[in-house]
């Protein structure tokens, strides 16, 4: 256990440094204009960091020898996660007429698509990847382990973005809920593909059909949570979430085994 704890020692301390540049970066980049465009300026200013932290945790993903770049498995597992994804976007409020696009040349669209893609590789190395890895190394090797790690790494996922609250007020409180249920999805899609890139694009398309409308970072403006879209999305989101749930209780051992070597930890029983 000693070789664990070291591991881990170094692995929070290299996490916390690509937490730092990623996000220290975004004031600095404010203060520079790229662009007259403000929608292409407040864009270029999230992306500089977010790269930086991309760059920084595949950095820290191989010294902590992940192997979840490989071949996929289990692709059938992106149909459920992509109708999560996909039903994060407003359908009903948008054909009621409730929101419009007002920035729509290609450049923004793909500036904006850059930017979900950027958060989503970013978050899922650092959570799905390195800190699950983490915790998958602390618990004991079992089944009862690995759930362990499964649930503890979507609760952390979901606190960290209360983080928000010093911008985005009460809200940030709502998103660390559905936070950590998304981050249960995206761990479904890793622990079953074993790879890291599709929990990232899943990541990055319910960030690009959440996030369109939005006066932060998006493209659009208009109400965009209306009572039917909420119903609509609750009902799928639990219809899903219970189907996720059912199939990580019953996670075949043979692939847990399998997961643990990609992620860098030894499959043996806790001393």
């Amino acid at each position: 256990m000693k070789n664990v704890k070291i591991k881990s020692k170094y692995v929070l301390i290299a996490v916390l440094c690509a937490i730092m540049i990623a996000f220290e970066l975004i004031p600095i980049c404010k203060q520079i204009t790229f662009t007259s465009d403000v929608v292409y300026n407040r864009l270029i200013c999230l992306l500089i960091p977010l790269v930086a932290g991309c760059a920084a945790v595949y950095m820290i993903a191989g010294e902590c020898g992940l192997k979840l770049f490989q071949k996929p498995q289990y692709l059938w597992v992106l149909l459920p996660a992509m109708i999560i994804a996909l039903d994060n976007f407003p359908w009903l409020a948008y054909f009621a007429g409730k929101m419009e696009l007002i920035h729509t040349t290609l450049w923004h669209f793909v500036l904006f698509a850059l930017y979900c893609l950027a958060v989503g590789f970013f978050e899922e190395v650092l959570f799905r990847g390195v800190f699950f890895s983490l915790l998958a190394g602390i618990f004991e090797r079992t089944h009862r382990g690995f759930l362990y790690t499964y649930v503890l790494s979507s609760v952390v996922f979901g606190a960290v973005h209360l983080l928000n609250i010093f911008s985005g007020g009460a809200g940030a409180v709502l998103q660390a809920g559905y936070s950590m249920l998304t981050g249960g999805l995206f761990a479904f899609v890793m622990i079953k593909t074993k790879n890291i890139l599709f929990p990232a694009l899943i990541h990055a398309v319910y960030n690009f059909c959440g996030l369109l409308f939005t006066k932060e970072v998006g493209l659009g403006l208009g109400s965009i949570l209306d009572l039917p879209t909420g119903i609509m999305m609750a009902v799928i989101s639990v219809v899903v979430g219970a189907f996720v749930l059912y199939k990580v209780w019953k996670y075949p051992e043979n692939e847990r085994i399998e997961l643990y070597n990609r992620l860098g930890v030894e499959d043996i029983k806790k001393e």
